[in-house]
């Protein structure tokens, strides 16, 4: 407990003014306005968060008795599918249980959830009248993000959030751009014994508090491309976990995952911080690549499966009942018409977002100096090189 407060003091104090490894100078008033508002706000929701954690162990203990069995984690390159596939595998709500935002941000113990719950049915009583407020509040706040990530409060997310109380979640990077939150992009490789034990101890209670609100005769299924450098930790955690790895065109998947983050820096920061950005997240990125095709052979058949973007968007029925079958699972015919509907959805959709590698600083010669072995291996066509 020492460590992680002094870990948090540290990053306090690094957030107001980073220097982005000497990328970036002067000073940035936003930043000191926006941290002056987030601070205050991160750490009463961590308190919170953290009281309903430890009355659990008071009121619900059984949860620690859970067993986790064979959850399913969908891991890969960001903006590679992972949330519409997500979001196709958790339709099958029979079968399997996932996070919601709500729960992730305002009740990540079972005493919230269960006070939450129970406010939900009161409102209900009289109208929804909270439950309206909420709805108009949460499109107020979240309705920006659309064009980035579309989510709701009560839609299927990821759950790296549930690692935020430990500083395991990279998505706290935007906030605190620290070599801390980065060694998470490397964590197999990285992370020391130690801090791997920490993290995945504090993972295994909230899969198990999740199990035991919602039901543990389900699986559980997990969303995280942030956790594709976890891999290795994640299977020796789980032995029986299985994985679905997704990937795509690095031309389509660089671009667009840059463009997110540089849209997220310039919430925190007034400073052209782009350069650093762009940097950090092309290393990452291949790092992701290799990583992601390198665990997934080392698990076996039964337990691993690679979902091509591409092919996922064209065919999302046919990628899914294979996944099935590769997991000796069978589709519920209620599912399976889900899954056709999603079909007919598929060749009727067409993509709004399109970036410039160039708009983005990153030019086709770098994309193929970095990426090169992807586009070989999956026979991608090479950016900036014409092709008959």
């Amino acid at each position: 407990m020492g460590s992680l407060i002094k870990a948090y003091a540290v990053l306090f104090v690094r957030s107001w003014n980073p220097d982005y490894d000497g990328t970036v100078s002067g000073v940035s008033p936003r930043r000191w306005l926006v941290m002056a508002g987030f601070w205050p706000l991160f750490l009463l929701v961590q308190a919170v968060n953290g009281l309903g954690l430890l009355l659990d162990h008071l009121l619900f203990p059984d949860f620690r008795r859970v067993r986790v069995r064979e959850p399913l984690f969908v891991v890969g390159v960001p903006r590679s599918g992972t949330t519409f596939l997500h979001r196709l595998l958790a339709a099958d709500d029979k079968r399997f249980t996932t996070t919601a935002l709500w729960e992730l941000i305002f009740a990540p113990s079972v005493t919230q959830r269960c006070l939450w719950r129970g406010a939900g049915r009161l409102d209900a009583l009289f109208g929804r009248p909270l439950g309206r407020a909420f709805q108009w509040l949460e499109r107020r706040l979240l309705g920006g993000l659309d064009d980035v990530h579309e989510t709701g409060l009560r839609d299927p997310e990821e759950d790296y959030l549930a690692l935020l109380p430990v500083l395991g979640c990279f998505l706290l990077v935007l906030a605190v751009p620290d070599p801390r939150l980065w060694r998470l992009t490397y964590a197999d490789r990285d992370l020391p014994a130690a801090e791997k034990q920490r993290l995945m101890a504090a993972y295994r209670r909230f899969v198990q508090r999740h199990l035991y609100f919602h039901g543990d005769h389900l699986t559980f299924l997990s969303k995280n491309p942030s956790f594709t450098p976890f891999m290795a930790t994640l299977a020796a955690a789980f032995p029986d976990a299985r994985f679905i790895g997704c990937l795509r065109n690095p031309t389509a998947a660089v671009p667009s995952q840059i463009n997110s983050i540089v849209i997220g820096a310039r919430v925190f920061d007034g400073r052209d911080t782009a350069a650093y950005w762009r940097e950090g997240f092309l290393a990452m990125l291949d790092y992701y690549y290799r990583h992601l095709l390198e665990q997934l052979e080392r698990l076996p058949p039964e337990r691993q499966a690679l979902s091509v973007m591409e092919t996922l968007a064209a065919e999302p029925r046919a990628t899914v009942e294979g996944f099935y079958r590769r997991f000796g699972m069978t589709p519920s015919p209620a599912y399976q018409a889900r899954l056709a509907a999603e079909d007919e959805r598929a060749r009727r959709y067409r993509s709004g977002h399109h970036y410039s590698l160039e708009s983005l600083g990153v030019a086709p010669e770098r994309l193929r100096a970095t990426f090169g072995w992807v586009y070989e291996k999956f026979s991608y066509p090479l950016p900036g090189v014409e092709h008959e």
